[in-house]
């Protein structure tokens, strides 16, 4: 079953970063490489735990400016890495 982490409506300013709440309570550390797919491509996010603590983590790296830019307007949601997969899964809904 898939855990779903957090989603986000993707704005203008989510193309300098991204802060989201983790759900699942699967991530760990100050800084990890996220990585990403939605079946056909992968991508590597530099994703780090905020100030806040309590779950919360933002990323913001140049990838993800790319990946932002080309998805405005469009329904992210992030989930939790099932087991033994090293990666974790993304679905994008554009509403264009």
């Amino acid at each position: 079953m898939e855990v779903i982490m957090d989603e986000v409506n993707l704005e203008a300013r989510h193309v300098l970063r991204w802060k989201f709440r983790d759900h699942s309570r699967t991530l760990s550390g100050r800084r990890t490489d996220l990585t990403v797919t939605d079946g056909n491509e992968r991508w590597q996010f530099e994703c780090c735990r905020s100030e806040e603590g309590d779950n919360t983590y933002c990323i913001r790296c140049s990838a993800w400016s790319d990946f932002v830019r080309a998805r405005i307007n469009a329904r992210l949601t992030l989930y939790a890495k099932q087991a033994n997969e090293n990666f974790h899964r993304v679905r994008v809904i554009r509403r264009d």
